[in-house]
């Protein structure tokens, strides 16, 4: 062949590399924007949280507030067998039981790692990487929003690191909610709903992913499904409004969402395991309507360097929602905006209004039944909820649902100034608002990475020796519990230690605290248990653990072995007495 007839195929396959060289060249700018907000959440992770929180194997720094009920119930999943419902939890609680759900363990990622458990580590867990990923995700789904809004890099940039340095999102990680950290899910449909839909193509595209969120959020946390469900509706609404689909792909979108949320609810077991979901605490923890102005949080921490705590109600920690000076700051440059050019807001109703609705109806159901300001109340709203009390008792902490309201505010206020006239100045805005939020937002110095050595002890020898051929650690009395207070709690407070030991010999453990319990099974599994060891019906394959003021039921039953074992006494039972 001459040199002449290969030179065609020479000059294509050139200019085929210079295609493919250019296609990575635009995928990678345009996704610059998000990966460099992303980056600046895994940053802000490691000066909160510090990169030992990483480390799967260390579980020292979780042993604190609800961080242990969580971790407890993904280490006690890996000793249960699978089945029904997803994510069930037989040997946390026994014999009650309980799921991924009620212990709080965001379902989907037990489930993803449950078949290669037996390839982790015994010390494993998830949630520092989980709350790194929300900080990642956050950052970058808020770039990813101002991206398809069509703002430079720069802004970009800015946007996903206002939504980073959110006070509403830190406050909750210091509660220790990894599950309920997962802001991103509420920023990513509040977004959707001001991205253009030119099409039809771009309707089913924005509806697909809202069926997407509701689906990941079903095996999240309930409260935050709540949220997402009812912002994808809204963004069926708006789609809807828009007419490139027409009604029924809308509807139909809608029914699935709604339909996809129930089912996977259901197979998560939330519905059917624990009774009435009614809880304590409807109207204390609630939101007060100064919340987007006050920096005062979870036990007593102050989220502001600049601006002083206002007063709140004891329970309204939970309704925190303080936007920080930069977000004030750029909500008042976009209502002046608004101002401005009202007009051009009024063309893009189809865009705020089903959202707008939407997040004020959840924002005022966060208010609950007693509306406070600054913790003083001005009205009573009992008359209204009381038809429905015991369907709006299943969410007590009402106050959560501020958060669309928030993050609309928040990234609405921000994207805002993107419509300046002059992009230099909207640069200079955002840069300025972006400014006061990282001057004012107080993370703290390390405050989150707790550790500690003696909550994740390995088991005595006595302990050791103890369990081999038995199955059951028993706390006697036990400590079992939910956040309303049902089920039994006469048993010591510290039981965590016991559940971890229990978990590393690979027994069940009848203690345990989760976020809802059959309070009519937990009474008669405690009631029944006193009758047993009354009666001396001790059984051989359980190590029983008694308090002191119990240890006189054990030493009088024939065949009885007990030791102490720090402060309270580890009694078993054999089958035949001793001989002699």
């Amino acid at each position: 062949m001459s040199e002449a007839s290969t030179a065609p195929a020479a000059v294509t396959s050139s200019g085929g590399a210079r295609r493919v060289l250019t296609s990575a060249s635009r995928f990678a700018e345009a996704q610059a924007g998000p990966l460099g907000a992303a980056l600046m959440g895994f940053l802000a992770f490691l000066a909160v949280y510090g990169p030992a929180a990483l480390n799967p194997t260390r579980l020292g720094w979780l042993i604190r507030d609800d961080f242990s009920q969580h971790l407890l119930g993904w280490l006690f999943f890996r000793n249960s067998p699978l089945e029904l419902p997803l994510g069930f939890i037989s040997g946390y609680v026994h014999p009650l039981g309980t799921t991924l759900g009620y212990t709080d363990s965001i379902p989907w990622v037990g489930l993803l790692l449950r078949p290669f458990s037996g390839l982790l580590p015994v010390d494993f867990q998830y949630i520092g990487p989980w709350l790194c990923l929300c900080l990642v995700l956050q950052g970058a789904v808020g770039a990813w929003v101002a991206r398809r809004l069509g703002a430079r890099l720069s802004l970009q940039w800015l946007i996903g690191a206002l939504l980073v340095l959110s006070p509403a999102l830190f406050a909750r990680m210091s509660m220790s909610h990894e599950a309920l950290s997962a802001h991103w899910l509420i920023v990513l449909l509040v977004g959707l709903h001001f991205i253009p839909q030119r099409d039809a193509r771009d309707a089913k595209r924005a509806l697909g992913g809202g069926l997407a969120l509701c689906v990941l959020a079903a095996g999240i946390h309930p409260v935050l499904t709540a949220m997402v469900l009812a912002l994808a509706v809204s963004l069926c609404v708006r789609t809807a409004l828009e007419g490139h689909w027409g009604w029924r792909g809308p509807v139909l979108a809608a029914v699935a969402d709604v339909a996809a949320v129930g089912l996977l609810l259901t197979a998560f077991g939330y519905f059917g395991m624990t009774g009435p979901l009614a809880a304590y605490g409807f109207g204390e923890f609630s939101a007060d309507l100064a919340t987007f102005l006050n920096p005062f949080g979870y036990r007593d921490i102050r989220w502001s360097r600049l601006l002083p705590a206002l007063h709140r109600g004891r329970g309204q920690y939970e309704g925190f929602a303080y936007l920080g000076v930069g977000g004030l700051f750029a909500l008042c440059g976009a209502l002046v905006l608004v101002g401005l050019r009202a007009r051009d807001v009024g063309r893009l109703w189809r865009r705020w209004l089903p959202v707008g609705l939407v997040a004020a109806g959840l924002a005022f159901f966060a208010l609950s039944w007693r509306i406070t300001w600054m913790g003083e109340q001005v009205a009573d709203l009992s008359a209204f909820y009381r038809p429905g009390l015991r369907w709006v008792e299943a969410f007590r902490a009402s106050g959560r649902f501020v958060w669309p309201l928030y993050y609309l505010v928040l990234l609405g206020s921000a994207l805002a100034l993107l419509r300046l006239p002059r992009p230099a100045l909207a640069s200079g805005l955002l840069a300025l608002t972006l400014t006061l939020q990282v001057l004012d937002v107080d993370l703290g110095d390390g405050r989150q990475a707790h550790t500690g050595e003696r909550w994740n002890s390995r088991p005595s020898d006595a302990l050791r020796e103890a369990a081999k051929g038995r199955k059951h650690l028993v706390l006697y009395p036990p400590q079992s519990h939910d956040g309303s207070g049902r089920g039994c709690r006469a048993g010591p407070m510290d039981f965590e230690p016991w559940a971890y030991r229990a978990y590393l010999l690979g027994l069940t453990f009848n203690g345990g605290y989760v976020a809802r319990l059959d309070d009519a099974r937990a009474q008669a599994y405690c009631l029944g248990l006193d009758d047993e060891i009354r009666a001396g019906r001790l059984d051989p394959e359980t190590v029983y653990l008694s308090i002191p003021q119990r240890l006189h039921e054990f030493r009088r039953i024939p065949g009885t072995r007990c030791t102490e074992q720090e402060g309270l006494w580890m009694c078993v039972f054999d089958a035949a007495p001793p001989a002699g």
